[in-house]
């Protein structure tokens, strides 16, 4: 039998390529919980790049289309950021946790119909 020893750095390596393929194969509704979630965790651990970060993935992905919803999320991001850059991560945060149960139920309801 082969005793395989991972190290921490096998292991990041192989949560890495894992969170990829997840990136990869999933759909645009997905992807932006994921960066929901990326958001939330930098707030959670005060890592400004991180947060930061996944808002102006946030921001790009603002189909301005549709103005009224749109402008509304632009300015919930905008003022997160300002917050987060000002080390206030404790007041993006619940906007972003608010933002993110949002649109998760909106997948679900969407799925159910």
């Amino acid at each position: 039998m082969l005793n395989t020893v991972y190290t921490a750095k096998t292991i990041k390596n192989k949560v890495n390529i894992y969170q990829k393929n997840e990136v990869l194969s999933s759909s645009p509704e997905k992807l932006v919980l994921f960066l929901y979630d990326q958001a939330i965790a930098g707030c959670k651990s005060d890592d400004e790049r991180k947060a930061s970060r996944a808002i102006a993935q946030l921001i790009d992905s603002l189909d301005f289309n549709y103005p009224e919803i749109a402008t509304g999320l632009f300015r919930l991001y905008e003022y997160s950021i300002r917050m987060i850059r000002e080390k206030n991560f404790h007041k993006a945060l619940p906007i972003l946790v608010d933002l993110r149960s949002t649109w998760a139920e909106a997948l679900q309801k969407q799925k159910a119909a």
